[in-house]
C-alpha cells in the first residue's frame, strides 16, 4: 500500500471527527463517526497523480499507473481536456466493477458565476411533490417516475432468497451481487432522468425559482406516544414509513443538486 493512500485514510478520519465536534457556517455537526469495516470501505485515494500516470501498455490499450500496483487497463471514454492537469484520482469499488475518479484542474479557466436579473419573462417557478413530481409556474404537470416502486417486488424476492443463505457462503455472494446491482440500476435510472429533467426544465427560461426544502425533517420519525400507563400509543409511524419511501424515492435533495449544476453549467441560475 503506497503511503500516501494511508495518509488519505488519516485524513478521512480527521475531517470526520472535525464535521462531529466543530459546527458549520449554520451551527450543525454531522453525526457521531462509526467504525467503517473492509467489507464497506469502497475507495482509497492518490493524492497526487498527473498526466504521466496516464500511459499505454505493450499492446496499445490505455492504462492508468497506480503507484505499489502498477499498470491497470480501464476505459478511456473521455480524454483529458486540454490545458487541465490531473490532480488527485480515488479507485471505487461499485457493484458491477471498478472506477476510478480523477480530479482535473485549469487555473486558467474563469470562475463562471450568473449573474442574471429575474424577470416574469426569463423566470420559472416549480414546486416538488409526490402527487405530481414537479408543477411549473406555466402550467406543466410532470409525473412521478417511481423507479424504487417499479422494481420493489424484485428487489424483496431477491431478499427474501438472501436471508434463507448461509451468511458470507458463495450463493450468498451471488445474490448479495445481484441486489447491489439492482441497486445500483435504480439510483442510476433515477440520476439520469433528474438531469433530463433539469435540462428540460432550463430549455425555456433563465431563472428557476424553487422551494428550501428542509428534507430531512420531511422523513423524520414520528414522536412516541405514551399511555397513562408507560404504553406506547399510535403514532401513526407505519403510514408515515410508506411516505418516507415515497419520498426518498423522488430523492429532491439529489435533484436540487443536479439543478444546482445544470443551472451552473448553462451559465444559468436557481434561486432558492
Amino acid at each position: 500500500m503506497h503511503s500516501q493512500v494511508l495518509q488519505d485514510v488519516i485524513q478521512r478520519v480527521q475531517t470526520t471527527m472535525d464535521n462531529f465536534t466543530k459546527p458549520d457556517h449554520k451551527g450543525k455537526t454531522s453525526g457521531r463517526p462509526k467504525f467503517k469495516g473492509r467489507h464497506y470501505y469502497n475507495s482509497f485515494s492518490y493524492p497526487q497523480l498527473s498526466n504521466a500516470n496516464i500511459v499505454k501498455n505493450a499492446n496499445g490499450r490505455f492504462c492508468i499507473n497506480l503507484p505499489k500496483i502498477g499498470l491497470v487497463p480501464f476505459v478511456y471514454n473521455r480524454s483529458i481536456p486540454i490545458g487541465f492537469k490531473v490532480k488527485t484520482g480515488t479507485v471505487i469499488r461499485a457493484a458491477d466493477g471498478w472506477y476510478i475518479s480523477l480530479t482535473i484542474e485549469d487555473q486558467a479557466v474563469p470562475l463562471r458565476r450568473a449573474e442574471i436579473q429575474p424577470t416574469e419573462d426569463n423566470s420559472k417557478g416549480i414546486d416538488l411533490g409526490l402527487l405530481y413530481y414537479a408543477v411549473t409556474s406555466d402550467g406543466e404537470f410532470i409525473e412521478v417516475p417511481k423507479f424504487f416502486r417499479c422494481s420493489e417486488h424484485r428487489l424483496s424476492k431477491l431478499q427474501a432468497r438472501l436471508a434463507k443463505k448461509h451468511k458470507h457462503s458463495k450463493s450468498w455472494k451471488i445474490l448479495k451481487g445481484k441486489i447491489s446491482r439492482l441497486h445500483q440500476l435504480i439510483a442510476r435510472q433515477r440520476l439520469d432522468w433528474q438531469f433530463k429533467l433539469a435540462y428540460h426544465l432550463f430549455s425555456d427560461c433563465q431563472v428557476i425559482f424553487l422551494e428550501d426544502l428542509q428534507i430531512a425533517n420531511l422523513i423524520r420519525r414520528c414522536k412516541a406516544k405514551l399511555g397513562d400507563n408507560g404504553q406506547f400509543l399510535p403514532n401513526g409511524q407505519s403510514a408515515k414509513s410508506g411516505l418516507n419511501k415515497s419520498l426518498q424515492d423522488a430523492a429532491f435533495g439529489q435533484f436540487v443538486q443536479v439543478l444546482e449544476y445544470v443551472a451552473w453549467k448553462l451559465g444559468k441560475k436557481l434561486s432558492k
